[in-house]
């Protein structure tokens, strides 16, 4: 199973205190029309807005005591108790039309590639949502990366906000609340999502089989790099971010000319250069904590200087996409120089 397609996933991981919270305003039927679902990227925040999302388009507007013709939560034929969750089951045509994105009362709204979205994408959910429900009764509006709206569109979708939709539902899905404006955030209900640290890789390793094949102490390494969140773990491991950081690690005890051209050049283009950047930083973090094993000793005042001009180069190069060679040649040249060495 892959958490980087989370509108096919059915399990959910670490957040049973939201999930019941959702389950019992859509069964009160006071489910609001607007929400901000908020966290860390990869903390599950897709995975919950499209398992809401089939919840309702498969029950409809039915009370929690109603037969269902696919309900499966039946004990017998006569009784349908209130469900504990809001998983449906697998084989309802409503699960494979919401993974496929082919369902009429749902529309998805993402970003393109390193692109705002912009205010033609934003508009359109106001029509889809005032339309009539072909199935369900409900339709139903999910927006991945709504932190990147720009200035327009975001707007364009107070107006959605302000004048809702009977039988309608807005799902804005953001890492950073903050890039919202404050007219959308309160219009909206929050819902935030927390890492769950008392997850371990052990547990999530159902999530791929790449996991359990790990050493435990890469494991870690690669559960603490992703910060708790079981989709960023994910998008880690197809990053290769653990060979990365062997490379990082192991040009800091070794440092040489030669191998600085080599990393740079590779570390370059995307998506290495992404994935690298995070890996610095957060080894920087690491080494600022005591965290590592078998490095020298940092210079403190010298590693957060490096931390701070790392981050500006990255970013700058990043969204300026100057030459990402020689900004990783000048970052991996004086790395070496933040540490004491005897």
């Amino acid at each position: 199973m892959n958490l980087s397609q989370p509108a096919a996933t059915r399990e959910l991981w670490g957040h049973g205190q939201a999930e019941q919270t959702l389950l019992t305003l859509a069964l009160s039927g006071r489910m609001p029309h607007g929400w901000i679902f908020t966290g860390p990227n990869g903390i599950g925040k897709a995975t919950l807005a499209f398992r809401l999302t089939r919840f309702l388009l498969y029950r409809g507007f039915k009370g929690p005591h109603t037969a269902n013709d696919l309900d499966l939560f039946a004990e017998t034929p006569h009784a349908a108790p209130t469900p504990r969750d809001l998983s449906i089951p697998p084989e309802a045509p409503v699960f494979a039309q919401v993974a496929a994105g082919s369902h009429p009362d749902l529309l998805v709204i993402a970003p393109e590639e390193d692109k705002d979205l912009n205010v033609e994408q934003i508009r359109a959910a106001g029509p889809f949502l005032a339309m009539t429900a072909a199935q369900s009764g409900w339709r139903i509006v999910i927006i991945d990366g709504a932190e990147r709206m720009n200035r327009a569109a975001q707007n364009a979708l107070l107006k959605v906000l302000e004048e809702p939709s009977p039988n309608s539902l807005l799902i804005l899905l953001a890492d950073n609340l903050g890039k919202l404006l404050p007219t959308i955030r309160s219009r909206s209900r929050l819902l935030r999502l927390d890492a769950d640290t008392n997850q371990t890789p052990e547990t999530l390793a159902p999530l791929d089989e790449r996991i359990a094949q790990l050493l435990q102490q890469d494991q870690n390494t690669l559960w603490h790099m992703a910060g708790y969140a079981p989709g960023q773990l994910l998008q880690l491991l197809d990053q290769d971010a653990l060979t990365i950081h062997q490379h990082l690690t192991d040009f800091i005890r070794a440092p040489n000319t030669a191998r600085a051209h080599e990393l740079a050049q590779g570390f370059a283009y995307q998506p290495q250069f992404k994935t690298a950047a995070m890996i610095l930083l957060w080894l920087c973090h690491q080494i600022a904590s005591g965290n590592t094993v078998g490095l020298p000793p940092a210079n403190i005042p010298a590693l957060l200087k490096f931390h701070e001009d790392a981050q500006r180069m990255l970013a700058e190069t990043a969204q300026l996409h100057l030459d990402g060679a020689a900004c990783w040649h000048e970052l991996l040249t004086r790395l070496p120089t933040i540490f004491e060495r005897t």
